[in-house]
């Protein structure tokens, strides 16, 4: 294989050390960024009857940094208890499951008993007897949200001095249940408890997760996780490229952080899929140069989830190759929210970056349009409130998978500045010349006409 002193045993042992996209991050070493956050958490769990809510965009890294805290917190000799939620998860069945996850790891007690036996004219010998002793405890059964309390409560008895829990997704739970839980944390609270429990959820405050059904608080700490610095982008991607002994070109790491908003699944993912392209060719590797990041973008943008894609395809698939052009306008700048003025000015600096021509400015502003509505994806919204004339992507992570395409077929982005006049930003790549027609196919090219 093209990596030196990696065999291919060798080569999935390390990539799974070091690059993670299917599965949260638990050991501080590998959770790069966030020793802010994490300290924060620390501190504030460390007071008796506190418990933390971790709240930020789709895909920013909460799971991660929720099962690494966990992980600091909970003593040696346990594992912290993690559940994930879903539409139909309720106070009492989470907390069942909960008791359950925790009786599981309790292991039973085995001993061995010796029995000496001589008998006359015989050699004496010895019986061993094999005894397991079940030290799992009798479950109470949880029917509503006090009983759930006293059950939870229980945990520091038998499952650790402080056992960690932590809920993840918590934004899954229906809306009409999330009132128990601010009732289940205030009750919790007032009686002191030595449990922890850490909650992650998609929202922008906890008012948003708890629907204002919020009884104290006291008894909650709030962390709200933004995108990671450029640094820690850096950081992620030095990492996985030490660990194969290679380097790589600082436009292409730049290009990586880039691209990935600040996202850390992006850039494990496009770090997976470089260290992929690298191996399987038939010279040895040594330096990750701009050709193998581009057959590593094409890998990383087919293989990004279904949940991500279906609104770039609604919003593109089978239509006009304008349509491409003005999603990556929209995505042409570090500003989330930005001003219809300024998108049609990106928009215009894509066409001259590609050398085509571009839409009139009533038919750009039509076109727009499609992308807020349902048929198209509803890839887009109104910003600020509903403000007049202002949008951004339903989902910020979408905008990182809009650039992954503009990149993937020869559009460069600004990723840094946020617009202060109306100047474009976006530029066909000059060292690498390589701009194809949005990814229409002769069918789609056919069937938008």
């Amino acid at each position: 294989m093209a990596l030196a002193n990696f065999d291919r045993n060798d080569f999935f042992k390390n990539i799974d050390a070091i690059v993670s996209t299917s599965h949260p991050i638990t050991s501080v070493e590998m959770l790069k960024g966030r020793d802010k956050p994490l300290e924060r958490l620390q501190m504030s769990l460390n007071m008796t009857g506190r418990h933390a809510f971790i709240i930020g965009d789709r895909g920013v890294g909460k799971s991660s940094l929720a099962q690494t805290t966990a992980y600091l917190l909970q003593e040696s000799g346990s594992e912290p208890i993690i559940v994930s939620c879903d539409p139909t998860s309720t106070l009492v069945g989470i907390a069942n499951t909960v008791m359950t996850i925790a009786a599981s790891n309790i292991k039973n007690v085995e001993y061995i008993q010796k029995l000496s036996v001589k008998l006359p004219w015989l050699i004496s010998y010895e019986v061993a007897q094999e005894n397991k002793t079940d030290n799992r405890p009798t479950l109470p059964p949880i029917t509503d949200t006090l009983s759930a309390t006293i059950a939870i409560n229980t945990l520091s008895d038998w499952h650790s001095n402080v056992p960690v829990i932590v809920i993840d997704e918590f934004d899954q739970v229906p809306e009409k249940e999330r009132q128990s839980f601010g009732i289940f944390l205030k009750q919790l609270g007032d009686k002191g408890t030595k449990v922890k429990l850490i909650f992650t959820g998609i929202g922008q405050s906890l008012n948003d997760l708890l629907d204002g059904h919020l009884s104290s608080h006291r008894q909650l700490h709030q962390e709200v996780l933004e995108n990671l610095s450029w640094d820690a982008r850096y950081d992620i991607i030095d990492s996985a490229m030490k660990q194969f002994g290679l380097t790589i070109d600082e436009d292409v790491k730049f290009k990586i952080s880039g691209i990935s908003d600040g996202f850390p699944n992006y850039i494990h993912l496009i770090c997976e899929k470089i260290l992929c392209v690298a191996f399987y060719k038939e010279n040895v590797i040594k330096h990750i140069d701009f050709e193998i990041f581009s057959e590593a973008l094409n890998d990383a943008v087919e293989s990004v989830t279904e949940t991500l894609r279906v609104s770039y395809d609604k919003a593109t698939k089978f239509r006009p190759e304008h349509m491409h052009h003005i999603l990556w306008a929209v995505a042409d700048s570090a500003d989330l929210q930005r001003n219809y003025s300024d998108i049609r000015e990106s928009y215009h600096g894509v066409i001259n970056s590609i050398d085509m021509s571009p839409l009139p400015d009533e038919k750009i502003r039509r076109e727009f349009n499609k992308l807020l509505k349902d048929d198209h994806g509803a890839i887009i919204k109104r910003a600020l409130s509903g403000r007049q004339g202002w949008f951004e992507f339903t989902e910020n992570i979408l905008r990182g998978f809009v650039r992954m395409h503009a990149e993937r077929f020869g559009v460069t982005l600004d990723f840094k500045r946020n617009f202060t006049a109306n100047t474009p930003t976006a530029k066909a790549s000059t060292k690498h010349n390589y701009y194809r027609p949005s990814g229409l196919t002769p069918v789609e090219r056919a069937a938008s006409k």
